[in-house]
């Protein structure tokens, strides 16, 4: 890999990383981000995974609650066109918080508050299968905004977007400060970069059990008519790792009269469209 020096450099240099996978039809980009969510933990990162509606089918890759921490700053905004807010106050006791706002000229509706984490701004931004983050940004500013202007490392796969329907491939709008844009699925490219960013240069149990997750997903559990000799290598090297190919299958492909565990409240919701962050 080509940038993998540059790769390097940019995360070794970083503290605050935000991985952020894509939101729309890239299902594989999830447990890939779990996979550096994990990776970028061991090597002592303070991380977000920022994440739209987590799949349940990925609940039994979300890390433990040692791994998680809830956001501590939180933003109240009225927009001053609405409402002039001359007095702000609060009580507090055993039940609840009350927050009373005295309103100089003008009127506050429900619709103009908005609520929001303002955690501080990345040193690193990394995407996953996302062909235009502007776009994907374009309703969550408010949610987003403090990763604006951070460099961004930028990682998807040029072939077709859908793994059970691989005939519409989407561009890359190439908007990173490093783009690593590669014809094969994300966890093939992942798995080149993980392994030599690792503190141990070697794929860990957890690690492997997303990566493997991430290939079952994209080959439909290994039916798609392009699998190829080197996947089944792949897979062979992260069970070797540890992962654990029967568990992942029954987890991704459940009976139809099951149902997924549910994760106990491990992903945090920060807005309307359900938003969810699992940080350092």
């Amino acid at each position: 890999m080509e940038s993998l020096q540059e790769i390097k450099k940019l995360i070794s240099e970083a503290k605050n990383i935000c991985v952020i996978p894509s939101d729309n039809y890239e299902s594989e980009s999830i447990p890939g981000a779990l996979a550096l969510f994990y990776t970028l933990k061991e090597l002592g990162k303070n991380v977000n995974l920022l994440i739209g509606d987590f799949p349940k089918t990925f609940n039994f890759l979300v890390p433990s609650l040692d791994y998680i921490s809830t956001p501590k700053n939180f933003v109240l905004s009225i927009p001053k066109s609405v409402a002039d807010v001359s007095q702000v106050y609060y009580e507090k006791n055993e039940d609840n918080l009350k927050i009373h706002l005295t309103i100089e000229k003008g009127s506050i509706k429900k619709d103009n508050i908005s609520f929001y984490f303002a955690d501080a701004k990345p040193d690193l931004v990394i995407t996953l299968g996302i062909q235009d983050f502007q776009k994907q940004l374009s309703d969550k500013l408010d949610s987003f905004g403090f990763i604006l202007d951070s460099p961004i490392l930028n990682i998807d796969s040029s072939r077709p977007a859908f793994a059970q329907n691989k005939t519409v491939a989407i561009e890359n709008k190439k908007f990173g400060s490093v783009n690593i844009v590669e014809n094969r699925s994300l966890s093939e490219i992942l798995l080149d970069i993980i392994t030599p960013i690792s503190a141990s240069a070697v794929i860990k149990k957890n690690q492997a059990d997303c990566l493997l997750a991430g290939l079952i997903t994209y080959y439909n559990n290994f039916q798609d008519s392009d699998m190829s000799p080197e996947i089944f290598e792949l897979c062979a090297k992260l069970m070797k790792s540890g992962a654990n190919r029967q568990g992942i299958i029954e987890k991704l492909y459940l009976k139809k009269n099951q149902s997924p565990s549910i994760v106990e409240d491990n992903i945090i919701p920060l807005l309307e469209p359900a938003t969810n962050t699992i940080g350092a």
